[in-house]
């Protein structure tokens, strides 16, 4: 096993990860039953950007962890989160950097996390309406318009750090993960490999990743 992405060493993405500073910080709150899921991207996006952490739990309301990382004044907390509320990321960014905070788990999970921990429900919500369906089509979306943790930070930097391009990089492991797996079970499945590498959904058009809040978002 790689002791970075934690996968099998035939299936490691390391080579692929490409470091990106940024100004704003990311804190990834990842849902304890997402740790060991080897096709989950939360990870992956830590080790893509230096100035982010990520913690495991389900519980961080006076979490002296949670407080020390939304503690910077010159970054002020935001959650990355889709609800009525959410300020417009493409429209109405914030204005400088800040602290952005990302719930990875299942839309279900995510959802409880936030709507029931009094020290998260109560951060500023920021959301988008992404241009594309999602890549992770070895996961199914509940929704075409939901996408991976990873695909949503993507988004989110981008507007952030006022640079659209700059993190593509980061989809270069979450792609290889994806053209790994559909390898394996097309094999198993006894379908022609080239369909991993043209990227052709394995379960059809409407196959889609589970939802990840950015964590799992579609904000």
């Amino acid at each position: 096993m790689c002791r970075d992405c934690r996968r099998p060493e035939s299936a490691c993405y390391c080579n692929h990860v490409c470091r990106i500073e940024t100004l704003s910080r990311v804190v990834l709150l990842q849902h304890p039953r997402e740790r060991d899921m080897p096709l989950g991207t939360a990870r992956m996006a830590s080790l893509c950007l230096p100035n982010s952490e990520l913690h495991v739990g389900n519980v961080w309301h006076r979490s002296r962890t949670l407080e020390r990382a939304l503690s910077d004044p010159q970054r002020p907390p935001m959650l990355l989160f889709p609800s009525p509320d959410a300020r417009d990321l493409d429209s109405d960014p914030p204005v400088g950097p800040i602290t952005l905070v990302v719930v990875d788990g299942t839309w279900s999970n995510s959802r409880k996390m936030v709507c029931r921990d009094p020290t998260l429900s109560v951060l500023p919500k920021l959301g988008f309406c992404p241009a594309h369906p999602s890549e992770y089509r070895i996961r199914r979306e509940p929704r075409r318009d939901y996408v991976s943790t990873i695909e949503a930070l993507v988004h989110a930097l981008g507007v952030l750090e006022g640079d659209r391009t700059r993190f593509e990089p980061m989809l270069a492991p979450f792609r290889h993960m994806i053209r790994i797996q559909v390898g394996h079970i097309e094999a198993h499945r006894g379908l022609p490999s080239r369909h991993a590498r043209d990227g052709s959904q394995m379960n059809g058009p409407d196959s889609r990743p589970k939802p990840v809040l950015t964590g799992k978002t579609t904000v």
